[in-house]
């Protein structure tokens, strides 16, 4: 059998189905993504195991690259072998790291939650990152998730008016003394402040929530990204 390949749209996808080996990859492993479609390669093999593994999905991945521009990756892959001849399906996708970033965020926002009250009065100080864009997306959301689950939040607009007027930098991070003295103006009675750190497989993101009276942690998250 010669080496071919399908393109499958992604409505066919969703009631496609193969005899399997296993569902390799899946999904949930990908984080944050974009679904394109699923690719279908057929192809002669004398491997087993997981290096018939690792060639279908290089022949899937082969294929998928002649359909489609960008960062992709192939997931959900299954196969049927009959003697030497194999057929292979997965899934394509383009990963989305911002996607990533809000599941992340998501799962360290219900941690931080679940130690709060909801009357208490709340200052989203800071969200501190290498990558400006990720940080501002963060913060907003974070704000956006604890408003829609009751928690009182002060504007960010007020945060950045008392940050200027008091001298203290306008973005990235601040030591915890100057995030308690913000918090403590704009009358909070809980800051929290956050981090991304680290990069690839170490990437993290990183919150804490701090009594502005005592300084102590109420609640701290830490999330892969």
């Amino acid at each position: 059998m010669k080496k071919r390949f399908l393109y499958i749209g992604l409505a066919a996808a969703l009631t496609a189905s193969c005899a399997s080996s296993g569902v390799l990859r899946p999904l949930a492993e990908a984080g944050g993504f974009e679904m394109l479609g699923v690719i279908r390669v057929e192809f002669e093999s004398y491997l087993k195991g997981e290096k018939l593994n690792d060639e279908a999905y290089f022949y899937l991945l082969e294929s998928a690259i002649q359909q489609f521009k960008g960062n992709i990756d192939i997931r959900e892959i299954s196969w049927y072998k009959e003697g030497t001849d194999v057929s292979a399906r997965g899934v394509v996708i383009r990963p989305n790291p911002m996607g990533r970033v809000e599941t992340s965020l998501e799962r360290a926002a219900e941690q931080i939650m679940a130690s709060l009250q909801p009357s208490a009065k709340i200052a989203i100080v800071y969200v501190s990152s290498i990558d400006a864009e990720s940080a501002e997306f963060i913060a907003g959301e974070l704000e956006y998730i604890m408003v829609n689950n009751g928690f009182i939040i002060i504007d960010r607009n007020q945060l950045d008016r008392i940050r200027q007027e008091q001298n203290f930098q306008l973005s990235g991070e601040v030591d915890d003394e100057t995030a308690l003295s913000i918090g403590k103006i704009v009358g909070a009675s809980i800051i929290i402040t956050g981090t991304v750190t680290g990069s690839d497989a170490t990437r993290r993101l990183r919150l804490r929530a701090l009594h502005t009276q005592t300084a102590q942690v109420a609640a701290a998250a830490s999330e892969k990204l």
